[in-house]
């Protein structure tokens, strides 16, 4: 049986995300009242599509199975975040900075910048405990050597993996978990918690990408390329981006799992009662 695999992320930067506490009905949906998302373009839906990078991807074949086409979300369809907003009960996504600005943010905003990028208006807004946040959940690192992209460059182990890449990961998850401890230990009215979903790949393809590389720095789709059509069994969309089903099993993963190496103390569904 395949080893169970991680999400991507590409440089030491956590996905963090701010649930706001804020006094609720009991029949109100949904389960928090705002939700707010920092992070890479694994979480990046459309705030990188005006920026001068490579990487932005509001063209096909991505968002091939999104109903909007295009977005900028690196994916052929939802991202990991979508999946929870959609878990949380939330009626629609978070929208990008890139189309509110700093007006209407009070039900949640998504500052994600692909390549790990912060924008000047992420630092603005970080002060969220001091505005009332009192939830957060932090992501740890996942097998960024497991990466098919990661892997056509450097060659893999005997693992099927880039063996240093995933012991960076591992060292920087280490160094982070006791610093999600202390947050909870300092800031005792807020909630902090430590995620590092994961899922089981069976039946999928991990070893391939569905969309032809070439894009962006290599790693991205090439633009109006061919994907393939049974986009449902791959774990990778891109060259270091999941595809939808991925995501999606991922993000169930954040939100409901039991496992303390998965979620500690709390996963995103009992986070969000607590």
């Amino acid at each position: 049986m395949e080893p169970k695999l991680k999400p991507i992320e590409l440089v030491a930067i956590s996905v963090g995300l701010a649930l706001c506490w804020l006094p609720s009905k009991a029949s109100a949906k949904p389960q928090v009242p705002c939700y707010f998302v920092f992070g890479d373009s694994l979480s990046d839906n459309g705030n990188n599509n005006d920026l001068a990078t490579l990487a932005k991807v509001n063209y096909p074949p991505y968002g091939i199975d999104f109903p909007q086409g295009p977005t900028g979300r690196f994916s052929n369809g939802r991202n990991m975040q979508d999946f929870i907003v959609e878990r949380l009960g939330f009626e629609d996504y978070v929208p990008p900075f890139a189309e509110l600005g700093r007006k209407n943010i009070f039900n949640g905003v998504n500052y994600a910048s692909g390549s790990a990028g912060i924008l000047d208006e992420t630092g603005i807004n970080l002060d969220l405990y001091e505005n009332g946040a009192r939830k957060f959940a932090v992501y740890g690192l996942g097998g960024i050597g497991c990466a098919p992209y990661i892997i056509s460059a450097i060659g893999a182990d005997t693992s099927g993996c880039v063996d240093k890449f995933n012991e960076a990961a591992t060292l920087f998850n280490d160094r982070l978990k006791p610093v999600v401890n202390q947050l909870n230990k300092n800031l005792p009215d807020a909630k902090f918690t430590y995620l590092n979903p994961s899922g089981d790949p069976a039946d999928l393809v991990t070893n391939a990408t569905c969309c032809e590389m070439g894009g962006g720095g290599g790693e991205l789709c090439i633009p109006n390329s061919t994907p393939c059509s049974e986009r449902s069994r791959y774990v990778f969309w891109d060259g270091v981006h999941p595809a939808e089903a991925w995501n999606k099993i991922i993000a169930e993963s954040a939100y409901s799992s039991k496992s303390s190496v998965e979620a500690s103390p709390f996963n995103i569904q009992q986070l969000a009662k607590e």
